[in-house]
């Protein structure tokens, strides 16, 4: 029993004579989040664009926020599903396909610049000639990728209600990955005609000039999703919801989004997204 005693006593001793030493050290760090992202811009343009989101997220959880930028629209989802990503943006179509393969997938919030929608345009070159939809037959086109909403999926819908077959209507079609490269080769004169999202035609300006003629606009699209992984606790789910429902209350954040297309978040659920479920349905 003596020793017993003894042992507790030395142990006890042991760890108050650590106390000084441990109020001395920092704190372990909260586990850092990935944050990924489509590709639908530039790099650098993105990690400008989600610098204000980054620094917020980073500011009011006390973590680490790590932006990881995906090489395809598709494997977001992947991502989360396997705890690869924790929160993810994703376009409008990967979104729905993204939520229709992993249901667990979790909406968070769809970002604003500054309103929820903006439109796919099919666009060519004022002085290309081109007038009309019709005009198109047999001539060169540009998409981003697949996995593109205003890049692709909006676009051929758009042909299709206007009577062409977007298979056949082209003498070739191209894949060039971003938006703003279709808007460069538009302005290039590479391709006669291309799918865009119009929220890329003022800096497309500002760089290529009013080089631009709109040849069809699509319907309202809702803007890009941001979503967590199942695997994130609840807790930490509707903390993130309400920093982004509250982003623009805070002054850091309104300062820094001065200048960028982000402008805040709004706050709606899955069905805000059946729209684009429906357009797709039809492609």
């Amino acid at each position: 029993m003596i020793s017993v005693m003894l042992k507790a006593w030395c142990s006890l001793w042991g760890l108050l004579a650590c106390l000084p030493f441990l109020a001395t050290q920092p704190a372990v760090a909260a586990e850092k989040l990935v944050l990924a992202s489509i590709p639908y811009r530039q790099e650098a343009t993105l990690l400008t664009r989600f610098e204000p989101l980054i620094e917020l997220l980073s500011r009011k959880l006390g973590r680490q926020i790590e932006l990881d930028i995906a090489e395809s629209y598709e494997d977001i989802g992947e991502r989360l599903h396997h705890r690869v990503a924790d929160i993810g943006v994703l376009g409008p179509k990967s979104y729905v396909e993204a939520k229709e393969k992993y249901p667990d997938i979790i909406y968070l919030a769809t970002t604003k610049s500054p309103k929820g929608f903006y439109h796919s345009l099919i666009i060519t070159r004022k002085d290309s000639g081109l007038d009309s939809l019709s005009a198109l037959k047999e001539k060169s086109f540009a998409y981003t990728q697949t996995g593109s909403t205003s890049g692709y999926l909006y676009p051929r819908q758009l042909l299709r209600k206007a009577g062409f077959d977007p298979d056949a209507l082209f003498s070739a079609a191209y894949f060039l990955d971003k938006h703003d490269k279709v808007y460069e080769a538009i302005a290039k004169g590479s391709v006669h005609a291309g799918g865009v999202s119009s929220t890329g035609m003022p800096e497309a300006v500002k760089q290529h000039g009013e080089v631009y003629r709109v040849l069809a606009t699509s319907a309202p699209i809702p803007h890009n999703a941001l979503v967590a992984g199942a695997h994130l606790q609840p807790s930490l789910v509707e903390q993130i919801r309400e920093i982004l429902r509250t982003a623009e209350d805070d002054p850091l954040f309104r300062e820094k989004i001065a200048t960028s297309k982000t402008k805040g978040f709004l706050i709606k659920d899955d069905s805000f997204y059946d729209i684009v479920r429906q357009e797709r349905e039809m492609n």
